[in-house]
């Protein structure tokens, strides 16, 4: 019996120990890293690109001024002069965009056609 007491000694005092795990879940928190402004790269590459990173990143659509295609590959994002492509529509359908990451879009006014969607974060 005193074997066992030593034992469960221990165990208990982990209850003393705080929790450090907040609220938010997991896939939360690593989902609001993506969404994370970054000022500098806006400055960098202009706000179409960075704001199409964004989007792509945290797994949702863009489609840009004159194309029809939806962009979709986070790496085949295409390149030219900073202000060649603008953002004509997004589709964030089962994306993990959340608000804190919409500083990317400055103050644009995108106008959505079509708004399909399991927004877990909005």
């Amino acid at each position: 019996m005193m074997l066992l007491g030593k034992f469960t000694q221990p165990l208990q005092s982990l209850k003393k120990f705080p929790c450090f795990c907040g609220n938010r879940h997991f896939w939360g928190w690593l989902n609001a890293v993506f969404n994370k402004v970054d000022h500098e790269r806006i400055k960098a590459v202009g706000p179409d690109r960075a704001a199409s990173e964004w989007l792509l990143r945290c797994g949702a659509l863009v489609q840009y001024h004159g194309q029809e295609k939806w962009q979709k590959d986070y790496n085949n994002l295409p390149t030219g002069p900073l202000n060649k492509y603008k953002i004509k529509a997004i589709d964030a359908t089962d994306s993990c965009i959340m608000n804190i990451g919409f500083d990317y879009l400055g103050n644009y006014y995108i106008i959505l056609s079509k708004v399909i969607g399991n927004f877990s974060y909005l």
